[in-house]
């Protein structure tokens, strides 16, 4: 009796898949050993830096279709997949960067002090784009950069990610390869 609870049949098929998985998942019967890691090297990803980001909140929108039209200014906002909103609060040390890595989806930034030097990793040419001050951009989702303060003084931006339902708001990404800082 004492294990009449443990014999129960949806118990015994979890475990026998779990343990048949587990083997068929520690063998490569496909490829030869020496071919299954064939052109794979490892990412070169870049830790951050005296980059600090603080999760001022974040809420769920669902999908969302938005249009605003006030006084001849007019906006569209929409999103077909269930979308959280996150709010957050960056600061980056004199010398500090955000280490190559992209979101997956938009993100709105607000520069409130300092000056924050964005690379985008498909740039050849690695060109800086600075945003002092008062000043805002945008990153797409998806794509690859990285934030720099290359300035005197500490960098403090405020940013907005759109990203799916409870998926992080930054991805590591590798070293494109295109800046030599």
């Amino acid at each position: 009796m004492i294990f009449a609870g443990w014999l129960r049949p949806h118990r015994v098929l979890v475990a026998v898949v779990a343990v048949a998985t587990g083997a068929f998942a520690c063998r490569d019967t496909t490829t030869p050993k020496e071919l299954s890691t064939a052109g794979i090297t490892e990412p070169r990803f870049t830790a951050s830096s005296g980059f600090v980001t603080t999760s001022a909140d974040r809420g769920n929108l669902g999908a969302f279709h938005i249009k605003s039209k006030a006084a001849g200014y007019d906006v569209d906002l929409k999103s077909k997949d269930n979308t959280d909103i996150v709010v957050a609060n960056i600061t980056v040390a004199p010398g500090g960067h955000s280490g190559w890595h992209y979101h997956p989806g938009p993100v709105l930034v607000v520069v409130k002090t300092g000056t924050i030097t964005f690379y985008m990793g498909d740039d050849p040419t690695c060109s800086p784009r600075v945003h002092p001050a008062g000043t805002s951009f945008s990153e797409n989702g998806g794509m690859v950069g990285i934030a720099r303060n290359e300035g005197a003084v500490e960098a403090s931006v405020v940013a907005t990610f759109f990203v799916p339902k409870g998926s992080p708001t930054r991805l590591d990404a590798a070293d494109p390869g295109n800046c030599h800082f």
